[in-house]
């Protein structure tokens, strides 16, 4: 792999930040959406209300990780399938 010269700018740790804070953002707001947002008062802000009283929303990460479990095993039986044959 060829090295940037020095002189280059080189904005990969930049990208890294960018992707730490975008996933502590997401990270936060899923948790707060699925347990914070009940034990709150409504705070007559529209889409904090909603996302408070969704029924839909909070539920949909849980049932979905089962299933990504299982396509996650399923995943790595393929690759050591192909590795190993």
């Amino acid at each position: 792999m060829a090295h940037l010269p020095e002189t280059t700018f080189d904005s990969t740790y930049l990208w890294g930040y960018a992707l730490l804070v975008a996933t502590a953002i997401l990270f936060f707001g899923t948790l707060y959406a699925m347990i914070g947002s009940k034990f709150v008062p409504d705070t007559q802000i529209e889409i904090l209300d909603w996302i408070k009283h969704d029924e839909y929303y909070c539920l949909l990460v849980p049932i979905t990780a089962i299933v990504m479990i299982y396509f996650i095993v399923w995943n790595w039986m393929g690759m050591k399938f192909f590795r190993h044959n």
